[in-house]
């Protein structure tokens, strides 16, 4: 999640778990360090993946 406030410094998100269930989700926090440490990882392939797909779509848009 990114905060939204006017409050937070750039840069700055807020990993949660979630879990779906019948009255929708629910945000809980990671406690411990092996899935805060999971999360991050994957958190970091997400953006990777993001800047790569950014980064062929603006070489798209020069030609």
């Amino acid at each position: 999640m990114l905060p939204l406030d006017g409050n937070e410094e750039e840069g700055e998100v807020f990993l949660y778990e979630f879990k779906e269930n019948e009255d929708g989700i629910e945000l809980l926090s990671i406690e411990s360090d092996e899935e805060y440490e999971s999360v991050t990882l994957a958190f970091d392939e997400i953006l990777e993946e993001a800047d790569l797909e950014e980064l062929f779509d603006d070489e798209e848009d020069e030609e």
